[in-house]
């Protein structure tokens, strides 16, 4: 959830922002539970680190879950990216710094970087996410200005743009997952999380033995609601890339795209 800045208006109330850090840190440590085969913080535990970081700076900024679901608004993560460059083992203590970097468009840009105990930068990310108006299901434009942020000096944590990622070709899906109770979050939505969690079935587990993500690349384009069957569908996009869409009823719900590289 981003935030940050000097000002923030919604609806008729104005929330002054007087103590709020425009960097905030926090440390995660990994556990047992966040590891895959190898001993390895698989990427859905990171992009969870992730958004808890990002959803904890705007609770310190005064604009958190509870504050935004009062005023009927709420924000929608549409693309993220992620690249580590070092992976990152069972125990380890990472910090994640955030921050609101800009606007684009519809889009309010928030970045990341990764740091791991000894204070060596081994990854970066950048998010991008749609303010909504829940009442009338629509976006609200930055230039509304219902939220004024304050980028003076700020650095971008991330080298690129996002932009849109290929549609899919027609092909067969490789794998179906039914949509449960659990997998949903306070919008009544699947948790995003998940959306990485089945696009990484995809590939092969001999292949995984060998390799690992170092870029992954997300468009969240629709909302998956409980008891809907999600088909998941890949196809080579480099040497070691692939692209994976997430599909409800031949509709797209999510692109991701995967790079690889050997152990």
């Amino acid at each position: 959830m981003p935030g940050d800045g000097r000002q923030i208006i919604l609806k008729d109330i104005k929330v002054e922002n007087k103590t709020g850090p425009k960097v905030y840190g926090e440390s995660f440590k990994v556990h047992t539970y966040e590891v895959d085969t190898h001993n390895r913080l698989t990427i859905q535990a990171l992009a969870q680190f992730l958004q808890e970081s990002a959803s904890n700076h705007a609770a310190r900024l005064g604009f958190g879950v509870e504050f935004l679901l009062k005023n009927n608004r709420t924000w929608v993560l549409s693309r993220l990216a992620v690249e580590i460059k070092e992976f990152i083992p069972l125990g380890e203590t990472i910090t994640i710094k955030t921050w609101p970097a800009a606007t684009e468009k519809l889009f309010f840009i928030r970045d990341f970087e990764i740091s791991n105990s000894n204070g060596k930068i081994i990854g970066s990310a950048t998010s991008y996410w749609i303010f909504i108006d829940t009442e009338k299901g629509r976006p609200v434009h930055p230039s509304k200005n219902e939220i004024v942020f304050d980028y003076e000096n700020i650095k971008r944590g991330f080298t690129r743009s996002l932009t849109k990622l290929p549609s899919m070709n027609k092909m067969l899906p490789l794998k179906s997952f039914h949509v449960r109770y659990s997998d949903l979050d306070l919008n009544n939505h699947v948790n995003n999380i998940k959306y990485i969690e089945w696009g990484m079935e995809g590939i092969d587990p001999d292949y995984r033995k060998t390799h690992i993500p170092f870029l992954l690349e997300i468009n969240f384009l629709s909302e998956a609601k409980y008891s809907n069957i999600v088909d998941l569908s890949m196809e080579p996009d480099s040497l070691d890339g692939f692209m994976h869409y997430l599909v409800i009823n031949d509709t797209e719900i999510c692109r991701i795209k995967s790079v690889w590289k050997k152990q």
